[in-house]
Protein backbone atom coordinates (compact mmCIF):
# COMPACT_ATOMS: atom_id res chain seq x y z
CA UNK A 1 0.00 0.00 0.00
CA UNK A 2 1.46 3.36 -1.05
CA UNK A 3 1.26 6.57 0.97
CA UNK A 4 -1.65 8.06 -1.05
CA UNK A 5 -3.59 4.79 -0.66
CA UNK A 6 -2.77 4.70 3.06
CA UNK A 7 -3.92 8.30 3.46
CA UNK A 8 -7.21 7.60 1.74
CA UNK A 9 -7.84 4.52 3.85
CA UNK A 10 -7.12 6.31 7.12
CA UNK A 11 -9.11 9.37 6.08
CA UNK A 12 -12.24 7.22 5.77
CA UNK A 13 -11.78 6.05 9.34
CA UNK A 14 -10.65 9.36 10.86
CA UNK A 15 -12.78 12.48 11.09
CA UNK A 16 -10.21 14.65 12.91
CA UNK A 17 -8.71 16.12 9.75
CA UNK A 18 -5.84 15.63 7.31
CA UNK A 19 -3.17 16.62 9.85
CA UNK A 20 -4.25 13.86 12.20
CA UNK A 21 -4.26 11.39 9.31
CA UNK A 22 -0.72 12.35 8.35
CA UNK A 23 0.42 11.98 11.94
CA UNK A 24 -1.10 8.51 12.08
CA UNK A 25 0.59 7.58 8.80
CA UNK A 26 3.93 8.72 10.18
CA UNK A 27 3.42 6.76 13.39
CA UNK A 28 2.34 3.64 11.49
CA UNK A 29 5.30 3.78 9.12
CA UNK A 30 7.69 4.43 12.01
CA UNK A 31 6.37 1.34 13.77
CA UNK A 32 6.78 -0.76 10.64
CA UNK A 33 10.30 0.50 9.99
CA UNK A 34 11.26 -0.20 13.60
CA UNK A 35 10.22 -3.82 13.17
CA UNK A 36 12.06 -3.90 9.85
CA UNK A 37 15.24 -2.71 11.55
CA UNK A 38 14.76 -5.48 14.09
CA UNK A 39 14.60 -8.05 11.30
CA UNK A 40 17.71 -6.61 9.73
CA UNK A 41 19.40 -6.82 13.13
CA UNK A 42 18.67 -10.55 13.01
CA UNK A 43 20.43 -10.73 9.62
CA UNK A 44 23.41 -8.84 11.02
CA UNK A 45 23.50 -11.14 14.03
CA UNK A 46 23.37 -14.20 11.79
CA UNK A 47 26.24 -12.98 9.60
CA UNK A 48 28.23 -11.97 12.66
CA UNK A 49 27.75 -15.37 14.30
CA UNK A 50 28.61 -17.15 11.04
CA UNK A 51 31.82 -15.14 10.72
CA UNK A 52 32.76 -16.00 14.30
CA UNK A 53 32.23 -19.70 13.63
CA UNK A 54 34.15 -19.64 10.34
CA UNK A 55 37.07 -17.74 11.87
CA UNK A 56 37.46 -20.54 14.38
CA UNK A 57 36.97 -23.62 12.19
CA UNK A 58 38.30 -22.88 8.69
CA UNK A 59 41.80 -22.03 7.53
CA UNK A 60 42.75 -18.39 6.83
CA UNK A 61 43.03 -19.07 3.08
CA UNK A 62 39.44 -20.35 2.92
CA UNK A 63 38.26 -17.42 5.01
CA UNK A 64 40.02 -15.10 2.57
CA UNK A 65 38.05 -16.70 -0.29
CA UNK A 66 34.82 -16.32 1.70
CA UNK A 67 35.55 -12.66 2.49
CA UNK A 68 36.50 -11.91 -1.11
CA UNK A 69 33.21 -13.44 -2.29
CA UNK A 70 31.45 -10.83 -0.17
CA UNK A 71 33.60 -8.10 -1.73
CA UNK A 72 32.48 -9.21 -5.20
CA UNK A 73 28.88 -9.46 -3.97
CA UNK A 74 29.06 -5.90 -2.70
CA UNK A 75 30.24 -4.69 -6.11
CA UNK A 76 27.41 -6.57 -7.85
CA UNK A 77 24.95 -5.18 -5.31
CA UNK A 78 26.31 -1.67 -5.91
CA UNK A 79 25.60 -2.02 -9.63
CA UNK A 80 22.07 -3.20 -8.86
CA UNK A 81 21.55 -0.43 -6.33
CA UNK A 82 22.71 2.29 -8.70
CA UNK A 83 20.95 1.18 -11.89
CA UNK A 84 17.83 -0.49 -10.52
CA UNK A 85 17.13 -0.43 -6.77
CA UNK A 86 17.73 3.27 -6.06
CA UNK A 87 15.73 4.46 -9.12
CA UNK A 88 12.94 2.11 -7.98
CA UNK A 89 13.05 3.64 -4.47
CA UNK A 90 13.12 7.30 -5.48
CA UNK A 91 10.97 7.31 -8.66
CA UNK A 92 8.10 4.89 -8.12
CA UNK A 93 6.80 5.96 -4.65
CA UNK A 94 5.84 9.41 -5.96
CA UNK A 95 3.85 8.07 -8.95
CA UNK A 96 0.17 8.49 -8.07
CA UNK A 97 -1.33 6.50 -10.93
CA UNK A 98 -1.38 2.80 -10.01
CA UNK A 99 -1.08 1.53 -13.60
CA UNK A 100 1.88 3.77 -14.40
CA UNK A 101 3.58 2.82 -11.14
CA UNK A 102 3.18 -0.90 -11.89
CA UNK A 103 4.57 -0.38 -15.40
CA UNK A 104 7.62 1.34 -13.95
CA UNK A 105 8.05 -1.45 -11.41
CA UNK A 106 7.82 -4.06 -14.18
CA UNK A 107 10.62 -2.27 -16.00
CA UNK A 108 12.93 -2.44 -12.98
CA UNK A 109 12.03 -6.09 -12.37
CA UNK A 110 13.06 -6.89 -15.94
CA UNK A 111 16.37 -5.10 -15.50
CA UNK A 112 16.99 -6.95 -12.25
CA UNK A 113 16.46 -10.30 -13.95
CA UNK A 114 18.76 -9.35 -16.83
CA UNK A 115 21.48 -8.32 -14.39
CA UNK A 116 21.11 -11.61 -12.52
CA UNK A 117 21.71 -13.68 -15.65
CA UNK A 118 24.55 -11.37 -16.74
CA UNK A 119 26.34 -11.97 -13.42
CA UNK A 120 25.84 -15.73 -13.82
CA UNK A 121 27.32 -15.60 -17.33
CA UNK A 122 30.30 -13.53 -16.19
CA UNK A 123 30.93 -15.89 -13.29
CA UNK A 124 30.83 -19.00 -15.46
CA UNK A 125 33.21 -17.37 -17.96
CA UNK A 126 35.67 -16.42 -15.22
CA UNK A 127 35.54 -19.98 -13.86
CA UNK A 128 37.27 -21.17 -17.03
CA UNK A 129 40.36 -19.06 -16.24
CA UNK A 130 40.27 -19.16 -12.43
CA UNK A 131 42.91 -20.87 -10.31
CA UNK A 132 40.26 -21.88 -7.76
CA UNK A 133 38.43 -25.18 -7.89
CA UNK A 134 35.43 -25.21 -10.21
CA UNK A 135 32.96 -25.80 -7.37
CA UNK A 136 34.36 -22.81 -5.45
CA UNK A 137 34.14 -20.50 -8.47
CA UNK A 138 30.59 -21.61 -9.28
CA UNK A 139 29.53 -21.21 -5.64
CA UNK A 140 30.97 -17.69 -5.58
CA UNK A 141 29.13 -16.92 -8.84
CA UNK A 142 25.73 -18.03 -7.56
CA UNK A 143 26.23 -16.28 -4.24
CA UNK A 144 27.20 -12.99 -5.91
CA UNK A 145 24.23 -13.11 -8.33
CA UNK A 146 21.64 -13.89 -5.63
CA UNK A 147 23.11 -11.32 -3.24
CA UNK A 148 22.69 -8.65 -5.93
CA UNK A 149 19.15 -9.74 -6.81
CA UNK A 150 18.14 -9.68 -3.15
CA UNK A 151 19.19 -6.02 -2.99
CA UNK A 152 16.41 -5.27 -5.46
CA UNK A 153 13.92 -7.55 -3.72
CA UNK A 154 14.49 -5.75 -0.40
CA UNK A 155 14.19 -2.32 -2.05
CA UNK A 156 10.85 -3.29 -3.60
CA UNK A 157 9.25 -3.61 -0.18
CA UNK A 158 10.65 -0.24 0.89
CA UNK A 159 9.54 1.41 -2.37
CA UNK A 160 5.99 0.16 -1.78
CA UNK A 161 6.26 1.56 1.79
CA UNK A 162 5.75 -1.99 3.05
CA UNK A 163 8.92 -2.58 5.08
CA UNK A 164 7.33 -5.51 6.89
CA UNK A 165 7.51 -7.51 3.65
CA UNK A 166 11.25 -7.00 3.61
CA UNK A 167 11.37 -7.83 7.31
CA UNK A 168 9.63 -11.16 6.66
CA UNK A 169 12.16 -11.85 3.90
CA UNK A 170 15.02 -11.08 6.28
CA UNK A 171 13.67 -13.48 8.87
CA UNK A 172 13.19 -16.15 6.19
CA UNK A 173 16.80 -15.62 5.08
CA UNK A 174 18.08 -16.08 8.63
CA UNK A 175 15.98 -19.19 9.29
CA UNK A 176 16.92 -20.78 5.96
CA UNK A 177 20.57 -19.88 6.44
CA UNK A 178 20.66 -21.43 9.91
CA UNK A 179 18.99 -24.62 8.67
CA UNK A 180 21.19 -25.01 5.56
CA UNK A 181 24.49 -24.14 7.24
CA UNK A 182 23.64 -26.11 10.36
CA UNK A 183 23.03 -29.20 8.23
CA UNK A 184 26.33 -28.66 6.40
CA UNK A 185 28.28 -28.29 9.65
CA UNK A 186 26.77 -31.45 11.09
CA UNK A 187 27.25 -33.43 7.88
CA UNK A 188 30.92 -32.38 7.52
CA UNK A 189 31.66 -32.64 11.26
CA UNK A 190 32.48 -28.92 11.44
CA UNK A 191 34.95 -29.03 8.58
CA UNK A 192 32.86 -27.56 5.74
CA UNK A 193 34.15 -26.73 2.25
CA UNK A 194 33.79 -23.00 1.69
CA UNK A 195 31.84 -23.67 -1.52
CA UNK A 196 29.09 -25.36 0.52
CA UNK A 197 28.79 -22.36 2.85
CA UNK A 198 28.45 -19.94 -0.08
CA UNK A 199 25.86 -22.17 -1.78
CA UNK A 200 23.87 -22.32 1.44
CA UNK A 201 23.80 -18.50 1.64
CA UNK A 202 22.77 -18.29 -2.03
CA UNK A 203 19.88 -20.68 -1.40
CA UNK A 204 18.82 -18.67 1.66
CA UNK A 205 18.69 -15.54 -0.51
CA UNK A 206 16.50 -17.38 -3.04
CA UNK A 207 14.10 -18.41 -0.28
CA UNK A 208 13.86 -14.82 0.98
CA UNK A 209 13.25 -13.43 -2.51
CA UNK A 210 10.50 -15.94 -3.21
CA UNK A 211 8.69 -15.03 0.01
CA UNK A 212 9.05 -11.27 -0.60
CA UNK A 213 7.73 -11.57 -4.13
CA UNK A 214 4.82 -13.75 -3.02
CA UNK A 215 3.89 -11.29 -0.24
CA UNK A 216 3.96 -8.33 -2.64
CA UNK A 217 2.42 -9.85 -5.76
CA UNK A 218 0.98 -13.23 -4.93
CA UNK A 219 1.23 -15.46 -7.99
CA UNK A 220 0.65 -12.58 -10.36
CA UNK A 221 3.04 -9.86 -11.48
CA UNK A 222 5.47 -9.56 -14.35
CA UNK A 223 8.84 -11.21 -13.98
CA UNK A 224 10.03 -10.22 -17.44
CA UNK A 225 8.74 -7.63 -19.89
CA UNK A 226 10.63 -5.57 -22.46
CA UNK A 227 7.56 -3.48 -23.33
CA UNK A 228 8.65 -0.31 -21.52
CA UNK A 229 12.41 -0.77 -21.73
CA UNK A 230 12.82 2.44 -23.76
CA UNK A 231 11.49 4.51 -20.87
CA UNK A 232 14.63 3.65 -18.91
CA UNK A 233 16.52 6.14 -21.07
CA UNK A 234 15.20 8.96 -18.89
CA UNK A 235 16.38 7.18 -15.75
CA UNK A 236 19.75 6.34 -17.30
CA UNK A 237 20.77 9.99 -17.61
CA UNK A 238 20.99 10.13 -13.82
CA UNK A 239 21.56 6.49 -12.90
CA UNK A 240 24.79 6.38 -14.93
CA UNK A 241 26.23 8.83 -12.44
CA UNK A 242 24.82 6.71 -9.64
CA UNK A 243 26.64 3.71 -11.13
CA UNK A 244 29.95 5.56 -11.26
CA UNK A 245 29.36 6.80 -7.73
CA UNK A 246 28.38 3.39 -6.36
CA UNK A 247 31.34 1.55 -7.85
CA UNK A 248 33.90 4.18 -6.87
CA UNK A 249 32.41 4.49 -3.38
CA UNK A 250 32.71 0.76 -2.94
CA UNK A 251 36.22 0.75 -4.38
CA UNK A 252 37.37 3.43 -1.96
CA UNK A 253 36.21 1.19 0.90
CA UNK A 254 37.34 -2.14 -0.61
CA UNK A 255 40.50 -1.21 -2.53
CA UNK A 256 42.61 -3.14 -0.06
CA UNK A 257 40.59 -6.32 -0.66
CA UNK A 258 40.84 -6.13 -4.44
CA UNK A 259 44.49 -5.09 -4.63
CA UNK A 260 45.79 -7.40 -1.90
CA UNK A 261 43.87 -10.45 -3.14
CA UNK A 262 44.94 -9.80 -6.72
CA UNK A 263 48.63 -9.29 -5.86
CA UNK A 264 49.17 -11.40 -2.72
CA UNK A 265 46.22 -13.85 -2.66
CA UNK A 266 43.37 -14.60 -0.21
CA UNK A 267 45.75 -15.57 2.61
CA UNK A 268 47.15 -12.02 2.84
CA UNK A 269 43.65 -10.52 2.73
CA UNK A 270 42.24 -12.82 5.44
CA UNK A 271 43.56 -10.94 8.55
CA UNK A 272 42.14 -7.61 7.33
CA UNK A 273 38.80 -9.26 6.60
CA UNK A 274 38.91 -10.94 10.01
CA UNK A 275 39.38 -7.57 11.70
CA UNK A 276 36.44 -6.13 9.77
CA UNK A 277 34.13 -8.85 11.13
CA UNK A 278 33.55 -6.89 14.35
CA UNK A 279 32.12 -3.96 12.37
CA UNK A 280 30.14 -5.95 9.79
CA UNK A 281 26.79 -5.50 11.56
CA UNK A 282 27.33 -1.72 11.63
CA UNK A 283 27.93 -1.64 7.87
CA UNK A 284 24.79 -3.67 7.21
CA UNK A 285 22.77 -1.39 9.50
CA UNK A 286 24.00 1.70 7.64
CA UNK A 287 23.03 0.18 4.29
CA UNK A 288 19.64 -0.84 5.64
CA UNK A 289 18.95 2.65 6.96
CA UNK A 290 19.75 4.12 3.53
CA UNK A 291 17.42 1.69 1.74
CA UNK A 292 14.56 2.44 4.13
CA UNK A 293 14.88 6.22 4.28
CA UNK A 294 15.48 7.11 0.61
CA UNK A 295 11.81 6.83 -0.46
CA UNK A 296 10.67 8.97 2.49
CA UNK A 297 13.37 11.59 1.91
CA UNK A 298 12.41 11.75 -1.77
CA UNK A 299 8.76 12.35 -0.84
CA UNK A 300 9.69 14.98 1.78
CA UNK A 301 11.84 16.85 -0.73
CA UNK A 302 9.07 16.70 -3.33
CA UNK A 303 6.85 18.45 -0.75
CA UNK A 304 9.51 21.15 -0.08
CA UNK A 305 10.14 20.03 3.52
CA UNK A 306 13.88 20.75 3.38
CA UNK A 307 14.18 21.78 7.03
CA UNK A 308 12.66 18.49 8.16
CA UNK A 309 15.11 16.58 5.97
CA UNK A 310 18.02 18.60 7.34
CA UNK A 311 16.96 17.90 10.94
CA UNK A 312 16.57 14.19 10.24
CA UNK A 313 20.00 13.97 8.59
CA UNK A 314 21.72 15.83 11.43
CA UNK A 315 20.10 13.63 14.05
CA UNK A 316 20.98 10.48 12.11
CA UNK A 317 24.64 11.56 11.72
CA UNK A 318 24.95 12.15 15.46
CA UNK A 319 23.30 8.86 16.44
CA UNK A 320 25.31 6.79 13.96
CA UNK A 321 28.62 8.35 15.02
CA UNK A 322 27.76 7.89 18.71
CA UNK A 323 26.89 4.23 18.11
CA UNK A 324 30.26 3.55 16.47
CA UNK A 325 32.12 5.32 19.30
CA UNK A 326 30.21 3.24 21.87
CA UNK A 327 31.08 0.05 19.98
CA UNK A 328 34.74 1.07 19.89
CA UNK A 329 34.80 1.57 23.65
CA UNK A 330 33.19 -1.83 24.24
CA UNK A 331 35.77 -3.50 21.98
CA UNK A 332 38.62 -1.72 23.75
CA UNK A 333 37.44 -2.85 27.18
CA UNK A 334 36.75 -6.43 26.10
CA UNK A 335 39.72 -6.79 23.72
CA UNK A 336 41.66 -9.47 25.68
CA UNK A 337 38.61 -11.74 25.65
CA UNK A 338 37.79 -10.96 22.00
CA UNK A 339 41.33 -11.69 20.91
CA UNK A 340 41.40 -14.99 22.78
CA UNK A 341 38.05 -16.04 21.32
CA UNK A 342 38.53 -15.02 17.69
CA UNK A 343 42.13 -14.49 16.74
CA UNK A 344 44.53 -16.25 19.10
CA UNK A 345 44.22 -19.66 17.40
CA UNK A 346 44.70 -18.86 13.71
CA UNK A 347 45.82 -15.20 13.59
CA UNK A 348 48.32 -14.98 16.44
CA UNK A 349 51.05 -13.91 14.00
CA UNK A 350 49.04 -10.87 12.86
CA UNK A 351 48.70 -7.42 14.53
CA UNK A 352 44.95 -7.83 15.02
CA UNK A 353 44.62 -5.07 17.66
CA UNK A 354 46.15 -2.58 15.22
CA UNK A 355 43.90 -3.78 12.40
CA UNK A 356 40.71 -3.57 14.49
CA UNK A 357 41.60 -0.06 15.70
CA UNK A 358 41.97 1.16 12.12
CA UNK A 359 38.64 -0.45 11.19
CA UNK A 360 36.97 1.40 14.07
CA UNK A 361 38.18 4.75 12.70
CA UNK A 362 37.15 3.83 9.15
CA UNK A 363 33.67 2.77 10.28
CA UNK A 364 33.25 6.02 12.24
CA UNK A 365 33.74 8.20 9.16
CA UNK A 366 31.58 5.88 7.02
CA UNK A 367 28.78 6.29 9.57
CA UNK A 368 29.13 10.07 9.57
CA UNK A 369 28.55 10.47 5.83
CA UNK A 370 25.95 7.72 5.44
CA UNK A 371 22.98 10.04 6.05
CA UNK A 372 24.21 12.88 3.76
CA UNK A 373 24.77 10.29 1.03
CA UNK A 374 21.16 9.08 1.38
CA UNK A 375 19.88 12.66 1.18
CA UNK A 376 21.85 13.39 -1.99
CA UNK A 377 20.51 10.19 -3.57
CA UNK A 378 16.97 11.23 -2.67
CA UNK A 379 17.69 14.60 -4.33
CA UNK A 380 18.75 12.58 -7.42
CA UNK A 381 22.06 14.47 -7.37
CA UNK A 382 23.98 11.43 -8.50
CA UNK A 383 26.62 13.39 -10.40
CA UNK A 384 27.84 15.15 -7.25
CA UNK A 385 27.98 11.83 -5.41
CA UNK A 386 29.81 10.24 -8.32
CA UNK A 387 32.48 12.92 -8.51
CA UNK A 388 33.03 12.85 -4.74
CA UNK A 389 33.50 9.10 -4.76
CA UNK A 390 35.80 9.29 -7.81
CA UNK A 391 38.09 11.56 -5.82
CA UNK A 392 37.79 9.26 -2.81
CA UNK A 393 38.54 6.19 -4.92
CA UNK A 394 41.67 7.85 -6.32
CA UNK A 395 42.85 8.66 -2.80
CA UNK A 396 42.12 5.13 -1.63
CA UNK A 397 43.57 3.31 -4.63
CA UNK A 398 46.81 5.32 -4.74
CA UNK A 399 47.46 5.11 -1.00
CA UNK A 400 46.56 1.40 -0.78
CA UNK A 401 48.90 0.53 -3.67
CA UNK A 402 51.68 2.71 -2.28
CA UNK A 403 51.50 1.39 1.29
CA UNK A 404 51.26 -2.21 0.07
CA UNK A 405 54.35 -1.70 -2.06
CA UNK A 406 56.37 -0.07 0.74
CA UNK A 407 55.04 -1.79 3.85
CA UNK A 408 52.93 -4.75 5.03
CA UNK A 409 49.29 -5.42 3.96
CA UNK A 410 47.70 -4.05 7.16
CA UNK A 411 49.08 -0.56 6.44
CA UNK A 412 46.80 -0.35 3.40
CA UNK A 413 43.95 0.48 5.79
CA UNK A 414 45.42 3.98 6.13
CA UNK A 415 44.46 4.53 2.49
CA UNK A 416 40.88 3.49 3.21
CA UNK A 417 40.81 5.75 6.28
CA UNK A 418 42.00 8.79 4.33
CA UNK A 419 39.34 8.24 1.65
CA UNK A 420 36.48 7.79 4.15
CA UNK A 421 37.53 10.95 6.01
CA UNK A 422 37.51 12.91 2.75
CA UNK A 423 34.03 11.64 1.87
CA UNK A 424 32.60 12.60 5.27
CA UNK A 425 33.84 16.19 5.03
CA UNK A 426 32.92 16.63 1.36
CA UNK A 427 29.41 15.15 1.40
CA UNK A 428 28.28 16.92 4.55
CA UNK A 429 29.37 20.25 3.07
CA UNK A 430 27.64 19.58 -0.27
CA UNK A 431 24.40 18.34 1.30
CA UNK A 432 24.06 21.36 3.61
CA UNK A 433 24.68 23.70 0.68
CA UNK A 434 22.03 21.93 -1.42
CA UNK A 435 19.40 22.13 1.31
CA UNK A 436 20.19 25.80 1.90
CA UNK A 437 19.84 26.65 -1.79
CA UNK A 438 16.60 24.65 -2.20
CA UNK A 439 14.87 26.14 0.84
CA UNK A 440 11.84 28.14 -0.38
Amino acid sequence: MTTPELSAELAKKDSSGPKSVQQKIAALLASRYLRSVGAQAAVSGFHFALNIVLLRIIEPYDYGVYAFAFVLALFASAINNALISTPLAVYTPVIKDTVKREQQEALFSTLNLLLFFALIAIGISSTLTSDNAVQVSLAVTLFVATYSARQYSKSFGYARLRPLVTAVGDIAYVVAGIVFIGAILLFTQYNPPISAILLALACANLVAMFIERWRLHGIRGHWFSLKNIKSYALVWTQSRWALIGALTTLFLGQAHGLIITWSHGPLAFAPLAAGMVLFGPVRIALMTWQNMVKPELAMALSENRQEAVKAQIQKSCFLMAAAVIALGLVLYIAWPHIYALLYAKKYSDQPMGYIVCLWALITFFAAVYNAPSAALQAMKDFKVLAMASVYGALISGILVALTLYLYSPETTLFGILAAECFMAVYLIRVMLQHLKNDTP
